[in-house]
């Protein structure tokens, strides 16, 4: 799992929760020091930062982030989560699809 970085996805809205609609909605989970490793999939994503502090990099732009700060990511946009803080940095994440196992993570 080295070259996809370390984090804990829960799916919150989904097939996976046993919810049938046309979203999927979780929470990422990194600790100090985890990262996800650069990615891309087809499908746009956003972000928004629950808790901590951190970085996500989208097609090479460094964005900082911190509590309220929301971010898009539009398909095919290579981009990773960093967290050099202390404190676990939460994001929410949310895609346009029914199924998060339909989403092709490319590392």
């Amino acid at each position: 799992m080295a070259a996809r970085g370390k984090a804990q996805w829960k799916e919150l809205l989904g097939s996976g929760s046993g919810c049938q609609n046309d979203m999927t909605m979780g929470v990422v989970r990194l600790k100090q020091g985890e990262s996800l490793e650069p990615h891309r999939h087809a499908q746009p994503e956003t972000y928004f930062t629950l808790s901590g502090r951190g970085t996500v990099t989208i097609d090479g732009v460094l964005h900082p982030v911190d509590p309220g700060r929301m971010l898009f990511i539009p398909g095919n946009a290579q981009h990773q989560i960093n967290n050099a803080n202390e404190e676990d940095l939460l994001i929410l994440y949310a895609f346009a699809i029914s199924d998060f196992s339909k989403i092709q993570y490319h590392f």
